[in-house]
């Protein structure tokens, strides 16, 4: 059984490492962030079913699809022409700034000498997409600087409102207002979090330590370990989520753009159930899931207790109290997968000495036998002997 978990948990190791470079590649989009700015979108004027809007990656890109046959256009920074949704995809013109600029969150991505760009020519269309969705980071919706704007620098403790926004639609030949805003929040307090996260740990690691291997203490630090792993799973799929999948597309985006996380939690749930059968194999799969779920599903989740907008789309304080369980949890898991680990291999070593002990206790006892043998059969031979002598 011990074999099985081990080759289990290598495979999963192995997979980690041949996925975790791609799931880091795609940056914002396949992982968005915490921030400290929240984009909302607050009117579609005039009102219509043809299109709908989203916020999708915590503000980094809006996200439009079009229900209708007839074309929709987004308009660029000047007014002119920069995408268009058509009955058999999506367009974006050339001739545009924003085809350019908009093509990374921060605006730098230089403009090809070849596009001649000019917001008053005619559009040049290129298909971009044979789908009716598109999606684009829109500089009037999100805060580009890496710095502060005065307003936050000034007060960073108060909520501030930086900016209202819009972007111009044209739907089926109708003008239509995208309406937005774009807020500062002030962050939470880190240490107050990672004090959490280290009460967590301790406490898990207190049932080991004062009740070992009992069957309470490994009920209670495996459910503990799959209340991580669950924890993992929701901000896999919340990030999902944010990221703009809806649908079936939420399972298929968890699969192919969250699996470290996926693969850890499974990995978790495995070795908690390990424990709680009591093989001789839980306490190193306790260990082994427990710092594999701490370090690649818990650690890069710790910008949650430093910004205020969570890359989830739950509020805030329950984006940080599912991490410090995650981090707490899988930690002191870990911890008392070790601490076991140590308890075993200190019994194996006291078991030979104590039997070592009897043996020679008991090689004591035969060779004290033999010699009280001895000793009555020479004393039955001296008797015997003793009347031939006269």
């Amino acid at each position: 059984m011990q074999r099985t978990v081990v080759t289990l948990l290598a495979v999963v190791v192995a997979l980690l490492l041949g996925t975790a470079a791609p799931a880091r590649a795609h940056g914002a989009d396949a992982k968005p962030e915490a921030t400290d700015y929240r984009t909302a979108i607050t009117a579609v004027t005039p009102s219509t079913d043809d299109v709908t809007v989203h916020v999708i990656e915590n503000g980094a890109r809006l996200e439009l699809r079009s229900d209708t046959t007839q074309d929709v256009e987004v308009r660029g920074y000047s007014g002119e022409p920069y995408l268009k949704i058509s009955a058999d995809g999506v367009w974006t013109n050339t001739r545009s700034p924003a085809t350019w600029i908009n093509a990374t969150a921060d605006g730098k991505s230089p403009v090809p000498a070849s596009a001649r760009v000019d917001t008053a020519a005619a559009p040049q269309w290129q298909k971009v997409s044979s789908e009716r969705v598109v999606r684009w980071h829109d500089h009037r919706s999100h805060w580009m600087s890496t710095s502060p704007p005065p307003a936050v620098t000034a007060a960073p403790a108060s909520s501030h409102r930086l900016a209202s926004w819009t972007v111009a639609l044209v739907v089926a030949g109708t003008p239509t207002t995208v309406s937005g805003t774009l807020d500062y929040e002030p962050p939470p307090t880190p240490t107050l979090w990672w004090a959490a996260v280290v009460l967590a740990a301790a406490a898990l690691f207190a049932v080991t330590y004062f009740w070992g291997r009992r069957p309470a203490a490994r009920l209670l630090v495996a459910g503990a370990l799959g209340v991580a792993a669950l924890a993992e799973l929701a901000d896999a799929v919340g990030r999902t989520i944010v990221a703009g999948s809806t649908g079936f597309g939420v399972v298929t985006g968890v699969l192919t753009g969250q699996g470290v996380g996926l693969l850890v939690s499974l990995a978790a749930l495995a070795a908690a159930v390990v424990t709680i059968r009591g093989t001789d194999a839980g306490p190193f799969a306790l260990a082994f899931a427990g710092v594999c779920l701490a370090l690649l599903g818990g650690l890069p989740d710790y910008e949650t207790f430093a910004h205020a907008v969570p890359a989830v789309p739950w509020p805030g304080p329950v984006a940080r109290l599912l991490t410090t369980a995650l981090l707490g949890f899988s930690l002191g898991a870990a911890l008392s997968g070790w601490w076991w680990l140590l308890q075993a291999r200190r019994d194996a070593r006291s078991a030979p000495a104590a039997n070592g002990t009897t043996a020679d206790d008991t090689t004591a006892d035969d060779t004290t036998a033999d010699d009280t043998t001895a000793d009555g059969a020479t004393a039955a031979l001296e008797k015997t002997e003793a009347p031939r002598a006269h």
